[in-house]
């Protein structure tokens, strides 16, 4: 069986971290960023890894370790879920999962593992017995080439688990995430109504690290929010052990809440709260980190997603507004966006002094993480570069290349990039001369 890397800790003692007012954040997180996150990773190790009387007795059962993914991921006893028992099976009340609490709400979630061909039927019986509408699932089925989560529903129609029924009832894929709904039904309970069961599947987690903007994540989070039925039960949430993907998700969650109720940020506290219901929540420094960089996104912007019914209100009060109203003019909101922070440490490529010369406009650099790259031409460096970008659609990740006008040497790697990307259309926003230019 694989084993979960965990982190060593540091030797000194714990230290104690003070809540944060939402209105300092951001200087906050730029002293904690400085050194490459020496700050960061610090109050990381002063986490303690969970609860020290936390026992592990049911999952350490001979009968239940096979149930387990990883040996060293477990849930206490005293907050894991319990199944009902099924008569003549020993232990098989037994899943790998844990309640959660939110922020103020107790028990607001189950963080479980991403389940095994042997534990499928148990983690619908679950969804059923604890009457969760909602599965947020925070990783691939395969990463790196290794199964971190067994195909636990169908592509299409209908399949049994155990004694649960289920049913796809439509899937919608977006350029983050998927969304599919079922009908779930127990042939145990046949006298209950079948139920809406939806999962919400985040497919930008890289197999490496974290994603490189929070924007998507916050997306996701507004929308499972959303679908969440005010009476359902817990929101299932899980990635392959359930603790690294799966805390960070629900720390995120808890401390916008935070944010709105109390005007200040206590990632530290609430991450310790929670290791004590399911040990090592929030994994590595860099997810530790990540949720403090999806906090500061959501502070600064907020939530900048409008009903299409709300369009032309908004557009009026926008211009309409006055500058000591609340409503934000549609100036105020384009300012907003010059204060996103260029991040000149992630162009290297762009600005070598060869590839300097190959930028029309010399400030207008592509990212490292999402250039296009060409093939390289033997024995002559350099010349996989091309001033341009992959953009994402709204279902589709790449689905835009944006790149600048060719300039005279750089016509030949234009179209060596439409020719080697594929590319049937080229859209042109410009003439090829304006303003005697």
């Amino acid at each position: 069986q694989q084993r979960v890397m965990l982190l060593s800790r540091s030797p000194s003692g714990p230290k104690k971290y003070f809540p944060i007012p939402v209105e300092n954040l951001e200087e906050e997180i730029r002293m904690r960023s400085a050194d490459e996150g020496k700050l960061f990773r610090e109050e990381f190790n002063s986490l303690t890894p969970g609860y020290v009387q936390g026992a592990f007795e049911m999952a350490n059962k001979e009968e239940n370790r096979e149930k387990n993914r990883y040996p060293n991921i477990l849930p206490y006893d005293h907050s894991r879920v319990i199944l009902t028992q099924i008569d003549g099976v020993p232990s098989s009340d037994y899943i790998n999962a844990s309640y959660i609490d939110g922020y103020k709400e107790k028990n607001k979630f189950i963080a479980a593992q991403g389940p095994k061909q042997e534990t499928v039927n148990d983690f619908w019986r679950m969804i059923w017995e604890q009457k969760s509408a909602i599965i947020v699932m925070l990783t691939n089925l395969k990463e790196r080439k290794e199964e971190k989560c067994y195909q636990y529903w169908p592509d299409q129609g209908c399949w049994t688990y155990g004694n649960v029924r289920v049913s796809v009832e439509d899937c919608i894929v977006l350029v983050d995430y998927t969304i599919r709904k079922f009908c779930v039904q127990s042939l145990h309970d046949g006298c209950k109504a079948p139920r809406l069961v939806t999962q919400l599947h985040f497919t930008s987690w890289p197999d490496f690290g974290v994603p490189f903007t929070p924007i998507g994540m916050l997306k996701f989070l507004k929308k499972v929010k959303t679908l969440n039925p005010v009476h359902a039960g817990p929101i299932v949430v899980h990635c392959s052990a359930g603790v690294g993907r799966t805390g960070t998700f629900i720390v995120i969650d808890a401390i916008i809440d935070m944010m709105h109720e109390e005007q200040k940020v206590d990632v530290f506290e609430f991450v310790s709260r929670i290791r004590n219901q399911r040990p090592q929540m929030v994994q590595t420094d860099m997810q530790y980190s990540f949720i403090y960089q999806a906090l500061l996104e959501y502070y600064l912007y907020g939530d900048t997603e409008l009903d299409v019914s709300s369009l032309e209100k908004h557009l009026q009060t926008s211009h309409n507004a006055a500058p000591n109203l609340v409503k934000i003019g549609l100036e105020e909101e384009f300012k907003k966006l010059t204060n996103v922070r260029i991040m000149k440490e992630n162009m290297r490529t762009g600005n070598l002094p060869a590839n300097m010369k190959k930028a029309r406009v010399i400030q207008i650099i592509p990212y490292d993480f999402n250039r296009v790259i060409l093939s390289m031409k033997r024995g002559q460096e350099y010349t996989d570069y091309i001033n341009a970008s992959f953009i994402d659609g709204y279902r589709q990740k790449d689905y835009f290349i944006a790149t600048q006008g060719p300039l005279p040497h750089t016509v030949e790697d234009f179209w060596r990039m439409v020719w080697e990307w594929k590319c049937h259309t080229i859209v042109m926003l410009t003439e090829v001369q304006e303003r005697e230019q």
